[in-house]
């Protein structure tokens, strides 16, 4: 359970995330040229980074902000490329690939680190 100055915290950095992700979300889908993002949100998660709808809404987990940028970006791409493919296909992991420079250290960094990130202020 939260005390009040983790209930304080964990609001900020939600503003916080609400304030950076949306506008690399939009900057991502303008130069990826993928279906329109209808709306972007910032979620409490407690199992997930990111979700991606069937009508184009893409929902992001607060924690993202603790995150380095090139992960944040890696899990941003990741939602976008379920714009295109709605599954974990083989041509998903290509599209993610060609988007992504650092995609496979980024893979292996969630991968190690994820599950303790994933699960602060939880």
């Amino acid at each position: 359970m939260f005390d009040n100055g983790e209930r304080s915290l964990v609001k900020q950095l939600t503003a916080l995330a609400a304030a950076a992700l949306p506008p690399r979300v939009i900057e991502f889908a303008s130069h990826t040229k993928v279906p329109p993002v209808q709306s972007v949100s910032i979620r409490n998660q407690r199992t997930r980074w990111g979700s991606c709808s069937n009508s184009g809404t893409i929902s992001l987990n607060w924690r993202l902000v603790l995150m380095p940028p090139e992960l944040q970006d890696h899990i941003i791409l990741h939602e976008l490329a379920h714009l295109v493919h709605m599954d974990h296909s083989a041509s998903f992991w290509a599209l993610l690939e060609s988007w992504d420079p650092l995609f496979e250290t980024n893979r292996k960094t969630l991968k190690r680190m994820g599950k303790q990130w994933i699960h602060l202020a939880q």
